[in-house]
């Protein structure tokens, strides 16, 4: 795990500000760390806890070297300003757990569109498990994006008649042609 900003020792941190300029300071402090923490950890969710999925173990909102936690209500006012900030979606399967988006969706699907052209492999039919999971994308940073946050940051593509999603008989989302 990448260390964490100075900042996060901060005591005050922990502690919802009653000012609101100051609390407005402190939940952008919670957000770059979340992100920048999501962002060198590939860590693609987050429970609402603050525990994350790259290291169960670890848990953002609760730091043991200086005792300090964060309280239940301020943590869900920073989700809430997240989601507001699309730098959040919640997670549909399970809606204790957040997608955490250090690029917006519309980022995400130039970065896919540019892995489809760099990799000739326009008009061709990728599925989305290759695209998540296979050789090709490794060196990208969507690589291992969990299938359903894939799936959003494909949708701007197609709404720019730019790929057509294929679907399985149920309807759910298998794989994508870009042109």
């Amino acid at each position: 795990m990448q260390p964490l900003p100075p900042i996060y020792s901060f005591p005050p941190l922990y502690t919802r500000q009653p000012n609101s300029i100051i609390r407005n300071q402190q939940l952008n402090a919670w957000i770059d760390l979340i992100l920048q923490y999501a962002r060198e950890n590939k860590c693609w969710t987050m429970a609402k806890t603050g525990t994350s999925t790259a290291d169960p173990k670890f848990n953002i909102f609760h730091n043991e070297s200086i005792q300090r936690s964060v309280s239940p209500m301020f943590i869900d006012e920073i989700w809430a300003l997240m989601i507001k900030q699309s730098k959040a979606i919640v997670n549909n399967d399970n809606n204790n757990n957040y997608f955490i988006l250090w690029q917006n969706i519309d980022s995400w699907a130039s970065l896919i569109l540019q892995w489809f052209e760099d990799s000739n492999k326009l008009n061709q039919v990728v599925t989305i498990y290759e695209l998540s999971q296979g050789d090709e994308t490794i060196n990208w940073e969507f690589h291992q994006m969990p299938e359903p946050l894939l799936i959003l940051a494909l949708k701007p593509l197609c709404k720019r008649n730019r790929a057509t999603m294929l679907k399985d008989e149920d309807g759910a989302p298998i794989a994508i042609k870009v042109i």
